[in-house]
């Protein structure tokens, strides 16, 4: 077969070739856990890969935008049941239920291209005539501390030129600037459903919950020092869903990642661009060995498999995070 007639290995089989070198590199097994939207299917597809596999060790390259926070906790304990130590490896993007899996790592070792995301949970808002918008559960609690810092301001300014211009009493100025308020703002709180507020923030608090359980169970140490602090920058600091969280981001936020060393860098940088490739409509779970290169399985099925719409590459993430 000439140069030309060569077939160029998919992006499945480079995700493999670069699994099998690491598992190589570090003389242990390696988990490629690559998921369109982590649900509980994912459990039961690693319990398979793993089949009775247990010992000191294992490394996870951890690729996807994210999935239900419930089933990152139960693949998290599923993992720590196995193996005394785990390394999770980020070559790209690790989102949300994805960030949450990687908590449970002892260490988290991030690619150039590697990112984490915040935890803020993720929920289907119906649309009219439309798909469903996939909406971060932050929204409307921001909203209303929007309102509220917002009448604050108005309540005081208008207090201020009351009484400076009117020559009324403090008091006076401020029931009358109690009336503007109301007029001005009372129609934008009434537009806020408070069983819309309560669910969101319940959302968030299942989520931030399963995290800690997580770290107190996982990473004790980490736990101890800075947990709380961390989780509440993790849930509520970041503006957008999709906020990268970089190795200089973790950093400032506590999180401590290990550098890569010299062939993990290059390894890394060839999965993130097959991971680009890959895209998100399907999934890629495989534990490969590195005597051979062989996964001992790999599930790479349609993104009908598990009741999923497809997905667009992980350029352009459509669809359910959470």
């Amino acid at each position: 077969m000439t140069t030309s007639e060569q077939q160029v290995p998919t992006a499945a089989e480079r995700i493999h070739e670069a699994a099998a070198a690491l598992a190589r590199h570090r003389g242990g097994p390696c988990l490629v856990f690559v998921s369109r939207s982590l649900v509980h299917a994912d459990i039961l597809t690693v319990r398979t890969a793993l089949g009775s596999a247990r010992g000191d060790h294992l490394d996870m390259i951890v690729a996807g935008p994210g999935g239900r926070s419930e089933a990152a906790y139960l693949l998290a304990r599923e993992l720590r049941r196995r193996f005394a130590r785990l390394t999770a490896y980020v070559p790209f993007e690790a989102k949300s239920a994805a960030t949450l899996l990687c908590l449970a790592a002892d260490e988290l070792v991030l690619g150039d291209l590697g990112e984490l995301g915040p935890l803020d949970q993720q929920y289907e808002e119906k649309q009219t005539a439309d798909y469903p918008l996939s909406t971060s559960r932050l929204l409307p609690g921001v909203a209303l501390r929007q309102l509220q810092d917002g009448a604050t301001a108005c309540y005081d300014a208008l207090v201020r030129r009351i009484v400076k211009e009117s020559g009324l009493r403090p008091l006076e100025a401020g029931s009358k600037a109690a009336e503007l308020v109301g007029t001005l703002y009372a129609p934008l709180v009434q537009q806020l459903d408070p069983n819309r507020l309560a669910e969101c923030a319940r959302g968030l608090a299942v989520g931030k919950a399963y995290a800690e359980r997580v770290l107190r169970r996982y990473r004790p140490a980490l736990w101890a020092e800075s947990g709380p602090q961390l989780l509440e920058r993790l849930v509520q600091d970041y503006a957008t869903h999709n906020f990268v969280l970089d190795r200089e981001e973790l950093a400032e936020v506590g999180l401590p990642t290990r550098a890569p060393d010299d062939t993990e860098v290059a390894l890394l940088n060839q999965l993130a661009l097959a991971l680009i490739a890959f895209g998100t409509d399907d999934d890629l779970i495989a534990l490969v060995t590195g005597a051979d290169g062989t996964p001992t399985l790999a599930a790479a099925g349609s993104s009908q498999a598990r009741g999923h719409t497809p997905r667009k590459t992980l350029r352009g993430r459509a669809g359910r995070t959470t």
